[in-house]
């Protein structure tokens, strides 16, 4: 099976498993309900879900039902971060994946509580994973550490307080190891948890799962200076009208490209180093990370 083959199957294990998790629209308060599956079905990637289900493998997990709450888990918490960022008190986007934001469809006040619904509906997810308590709760803590001031809300205050100034080298890799690299790093690490694989492959896995993030989020940038809205599904060059601290920003384009590769060719090695040929699958993904147009 290609790539592009593999991931199509498991975004649609994945999508299965989020229908089947989640309360259904119909079940009050329905504009709640409504609302928290508008943007969670609008057509994501899937990217963190399927990487903690590669790594599993990788680890040598052989039952994918044990991780897929899990994998799940890190979904919401992802579509949480999305409808916040489209508020206007934050990124303000009016599009999201081609659609109106939750925001522009459910008012202001709905989009928030859809975004705290989901954080929480994560928890119980996740502790739906058919596992021993003691792994449950190995993986619970790196989910909280991924997602809290520590990791992707840490980084999103960072990203806000720099709107407006002088972007710094430091500046953008602390945001960007924080606010997209954290969950990413722990989407291979929990794979590694769920699969009962030691420490110090668990330790591999996130290594491998910070560059892969870095180079994810240095992509982000990318695209968004040269890519058009229809590809993007949003607005297009937003980042430098706000003043963002990207990486284009500090190092110029040509450069950003250089990076993003570079961390992904890091992200490659050190999976090989650590698991060989059965991290073939997330090697692959490190390179569609960087070589994609959306």
């Amino acid at each position: 099976m290609d790539l592009q083959a593999y991931l199509q199957e498991q975004k649609a294990r994945v999508d299965q498993a989020l229908d089947r998790l989640l309360p259904p629209e119909d079940r009050e308060p329905q504009v709640l309900h409504r609302a928290m599956r508008y943007t969670l079905f609008a057509g994501g990637k899937r990217l963190r879900p399927i990487l903690a289900l590669a790594a599993f493998e990788a680890a040598g997990g052989t039952d994918l039902q044990q991780v897929l709450p899990l994998a799940c888990s890190l979904e919401l918490i992802h579509t949480f971060s999305l409808i916040h960022d489209d508020l206007p008190a934050m990124d303000d986007d009016d599009f999201r994946r081609g659609k109106p934001s939750s925001h522009k469809v459910f008012g202001e006040g709905m989009a928030i509580l859809a975004g705290d619904a989901l954080f929480a509906a994560a928890f119980d997810v996740a502790l739906q994973a058919p596992l021993p308590p003691e792994v449950l709760v190995r993986a619970l803590r790196e989910l909280t550490w991924a997602s809290g001031p520590e990791g992707m809300i840490g980084g999103q205050v960072e990203d806000l307080e720099a709107e407006g100034q002088p972007p710094t080298p430091e500046r953008v890799l602390r945001i960007h190891r924080k606010k997209t690299a954290a969950l990413i790093a722990s989407s291979l690490a929990i794979g590694g948890i769920a699969a009962r694989a030691p420490e110090t492959d668990v330790q591999v896995l996130k290594e491998a799962g910070l560059a892969m993030g870095l180079a994810f989020q240095i992509v982000d940038d990318l695209l968004d200076e040269i890519a058009s809205e229809k590809e993007l599904g949003k607005r297009a060059h937003k980042d430098r009208a706000r003043g963002k601290c990207t990486y284009p920003r500090v190092f110029g384009l040509e450069r950003s490209r250089e990076d993003a590769r570079a961390y992904a060719r890091q992200a490659r090695e050190i999976l090989y180093r650590g698991f060989g040929p059965r991290a073939q699958r997330l090697m692959e993904i490190a390179d569609f990370i960087v070589e994609r147009s959306y």
